[in-house]
């Protein structure tokens, strides 16, 4: 009989890869989240995705982002305070990545606490953010779609019909 040449240890470059993606999204969540939760908001809006909601954010007027900011803090003031969970969730995922021996699985369930939290933040974000656009009226919401292809095509906005602007 012939050996069979083993398998590639796909595995753990998976993993590790996996970790520096949900670290990353954790980041840019909790930026966004602390730029949100500022007692007088997020600064001068310098970046057109300061709320997090990718291509949505650069079709928000400064008063859109205003609305959702006092929607997210009434809906959810518990993220106020998700900064300490999101420290400690990174801090188990450097701690299972340092082990020695390294762990797999104590790695597993850190980034799956970790994901966990991340996937509550973003599934508060998307519903806030569709209520808001339920909320619009409809010229502003007409306009809104008009930014948001401009921005998704990176056109400028064309006027939609006798609707103006924001």
């Amino acid at each position: 009989m012939t050996d069979l040449p083993a398998k590639p240890a796909t595995g753990r470059g998976v993993r590790i890869a996996l970790a520096i993606s949900v670290a990353l999204n954790l980041a840019v969540v909790g930026i966004v989240g602390g730029a949100l939760l500022r007692p007088d908001g997020p600064r001068g809006y310098a970046s057109p995705r300061d709320l997090g909601f990718g291509v949505f954010t650069a079709a928000l007027t400064p008063e859109n982002r205003a609305d959702l900011r006092r929607r997210l803090i009434r809906a959810a003031p518990e993220m106020i305070g998700e900064r300490r969970g999101m420290r400690q969730d990174m801090q188990a995922i450097l701690t299972a990545l340092r082990a020695d021996p390294f762990d797999a699985a104590r790695l597993d369930t850190a980034l799956q606490a970790q994901l966990a939290r991340l996937q509550s933040r973003l599934d508060v974000g998307q519903n806030l953010l569709r209520d808001f656009l339920v909320d619009l009226p409809a010229a502003d919401r007409l306009a809104f779609a008009d930014r948001l292809e401009a921005a998704a095509s990176r056109r400028p906005p064309k006027p939609h019909g006798s609707a103006t602007g924001n």
